[in-house]
């Protein structure tokens, strides 16, 4: 209890500290929040398989009628037909209607289903030869009687009134209006449209008002629209306010194509080439299940089919899933918000049983006392033991001898030069300036933005490379700190700056910066940005390790968990051998992972052919010289440059913090910029910054 008490406090520190804003920041961020809360009314769902249309090759649309209790199933057939398939809500009995409408890159169509009548949209699209920027958009509206045969279909002529020339883009929805014939989304406006087709009026989409559509259509029934975000469907009713209604990846449900609600609370969707009815769980079903919460403060796209195979799988264990950046802006400020709700539950007791969270979240709770340590899971695991994983990674990313976090893949951050420049890997702040001062002239730094603040922002690594969240310490008054700014000092300013592009590959730059997310990557970067044999030189550091891990989100297991078997079982998924086949998004933290995309990266890439037996097809590999935007054809590495990105690889033994605080950020930027304009001494910068995110850091330790 002494423990968890210690850590409520602790946060409630760190919450006063980073919640020091405006009042008018403060209000913004309230109106903000309350324009975007989501009700959570989902549940968890079962799936039955309905039988699929057999005419149709794909779903692309389902539509329901309350009124008439009528299912629309809309797709291509195999000859690229559009057909309509109608049921009612038994599934029982298909009939097919030829929509008569194209299907391809050209042609698509919205559909609306209202009193048993079917309204399509329709979009043509006619490209410009070789100029997508000159692109011609053309609209009908097609009516069908309830039998799906067409009654009439009007071409809207007057477009040009509230669109340009060439129209607005591709149609996105159809809805009812509420005072008779149609509204419809198309590009960046809602447009009104009469039942014989024509356009009466557009009003623009604001960019912070996506629900302004509700206004403008009849509300037919509990929710005026329903919306897929590709992780959940969510109701909209008449006042705004939106309602999630099914979390898919909480019932295990993942690539749902399309959705629809039917009566008695039910659904029926599309994954793949299946139809499913989706209906509640009994509470006999989930009774012997334990849950685990698990928390994020993003979009959980790339992990969310993972959860849902979790959750289908597994007899013991459901993975039930808590956003808390829903409500908030998808900014850092919103973000940053939405880890403020999470430090509020878990001070209140509400604590999930595991996070998914950024390096710079994890770092700040694992120094609370928040996390287990994972090698006390490890030691007991049979497979994932410690010697499964990179040492380079463990070291790396343990704290005090402690596994509080694990990542499945992470990026390399790296500079590099070519070889006949500099031919030291990593190198100390001097090392850097020597072989700066003595390139050859007419060569800049960089290939792009050799002004002092990108300059001093790309050698300081963003400034997390002086701030240890896991100490509440930071190092800005070190030499090392004082030497940057001094060197930064001497580029232009932002808006002296000619922004010229400078290229490695013809010797006008004599660095570049690198981010390597897989070897292909490294070898693709090397033969498109440098055409010869280059030195991985990481940016200049006193300890010589300046190549740095940047881990994707990570997964940490809270002290207090009742769950944490569970929990760990639903982390090994994410670093099962399976993962890593193709090119898996990130160099894998493991060593059978790193094995595979190391042999996968010296064939070129390649896809299987499904429609011929799966026969591996090879396709060309290119890169681009972006100073001359020359397409640079690959060549697969050698044996031997792939045990030299190995060992590259195996030598980063640094995880970057990520992105500074705002906090500190502004701190930083606002007393740099008076040393930039001469009114401080770089020493005086760096001890102006030491003191005041001193004082931040502490108030959060």
């Amino acid at each position: 209890m002494k423990r968890i008490a210690s850590f409520a406090i602790a946060v409630i520190t760190l919450l006063s500290a980073v919640s020091c804003s405006s009042a008018s920041e403060k209000s913004n961020s309230t109106s903000n929040k309350a324009a975007n809360v989501i009700t959570d009314k989902s549940r968890i769902f079962k799936r039955s398989e309905l039988p699929f249309p057999d005419k149709l090759n794909i779903i692309t649309d389902i539509l329901y009628d309350e009124k008439t209790e009528k299912v629309c199933i809309i797709g291509q057939s195999g000859s690229g037909e559009t057909l309509c398939c109608s049921t009612d809500s038994s599934f029982s009995m298909y009939k097919y209607a030829d929509l008569g409408i194209q299907s391809g890159t050209e042609n698509s169509a919205v559909y609306l289903l209202a009193d048993g009548t079917l309204y399509a949209l329709c979009t043509q699209i006619k490209y410009a030869d070789g100029d997508f920027t000159d692109t011609e958009y053309t609209y009908k509206l097609n009516t069908y009687d309830d039998g799906f045969n067409l009654v009439s279909s009007a071409n809207i002529e007057n477009v040009e009134q509230y669109f340009n020339e060439n129209g607005s883009g591709q149609a996105i929805s159809l809805h009812m209006a509420k005072d008779n014939g149609f509204v419809a989304e198309i590009g960046a406006q809602y447009v009104t449209i009469t039942p014989d087709g024509r356009m009466t009026g557009a009003t623009p989409r604001e960019k912070d008002d996506e629900l302004g559509i509700v206004d403008m259509i009849e509300n037919t029934g509990k929710y005026s629209y329903y919306y897929n975000d590709n992780t959940a469907f969510y109701g909209v009713k008449s006042d705004k306010s939106r309602e999630k209604l099914i979390d898919f990846a909480n019932s295990g449900l993942s690539e749902v194509r399309c959705i629809a609600p039917l009566a008695d609370e039910e659904f029926v969707c599309a994954i793949g080439s299946k139809l499913y009815r989706l209906s509640e769980r009994d509470a006999d079903d989930l009774a012997e299940i334990k849950e685990i919460t698990l928390a994020v403060a993003l979009n959980i796209d790339s992990i969310q089919p993972m959860i849902a195979d979790f959750n289908s799988g597994s007899n013991l264990y459901r993975v039930n899933v808590k956003n808390y950046s829903d409500g908030h802006e998808h900014t850092i400020e919103g973000f940053e918000s939405a880890a403020h709700d999470l430090e509020m539950d878990i001070i209140s007791g509400n604590a999930p049983d595991m996070v998914w969270l950024d390096t710079n979240e994890t770092e700040k709770l694992a120094s609370k006392g928040a996390f287990t340590d994972l090698y006390e899971l490890m030691d007991s695991d049979t497979r994932f033991t410690r010697d499964a994983f990179l040492p380079n990674y463990l070291e790396a990313a343990e704290t005090d001898g402690h596994l509080y976090s694990i990542t499945p893949t992470f990026m390399i951050r790296t500079m590099a030069a070519k070889s006949k420049f500099v031919d030291k890997e990593n190198w100390t702040f001097d090392e850097f300036k020597s072989a700066y001062e003595s390139r050859p002239d007419g060569m800049e730094l960089f290939e792009t933005a050799n002004n002092r603040n990108a300059v001093f922002d790309r050698l300081s690594n963003s400034r997390a490379d002086f701030i240890d969240l896991t100490t509440h310490t930071c190092s800005f008054d070190s030499q090392e700190f004082i030497d940057m700014l001094e060197f930064a000092g001497q580029f232009p300013g932002v808006d002296e700056y000619a922004w010229e592009q400078c290229s490695c590959r013809n010797d006008t730059a004599l660095l570049s910066d690198m981010y390597f997310s897989s070897f292909r990557d490294i070898n693709v970067q090397k033969q498109s940005v440098f055409g010869e044999a280059i030195t991985f030189v990481g940016a200049p550091s006193a300890d010589g390790k300046g190549s740095v891990m940047l881990p994707s989100n990570q997964f940490a297991i809270m002290d207090t968990s009742d769950n944490k078997e569970g929990a760990w079982e639903f982390i090994k998924l994410f670093l099962a051998d399976e993962c890593y086949n193709g090119n898996p998004d990130g160099i894998p933290v493991t060593e059978n992972g790193l094995k595979k995309v190391m042999e996968s990266a010296l064939e070129p890439p390649f896809y299987y052919d499904e429609l011929n037996g799966n026969k591996k097809v090879y396709m060309d590999e290119t890169g681009m010289d972006s100073y001359s935007n020359e397409q640079i054809k690959i060549t697969p590495m050698t044996d031997d440059e792939q045990k030299r990105y190995e060992q590259f690889v195996r030598s980063v033994r640094r995880i970057s913090s990520g992105n500074t605080e705002l906090a500190i950020s502004s701190i930083i930027s606002e007393e740099t910029e008076y040393y930039f304009a001469g009114e401080h001494s770089a020493k005086q910068c760096a001890e102006m910054i030491q003191n005041r995110v001193s004082i931040l850091l502490s108030e959060q330790s």
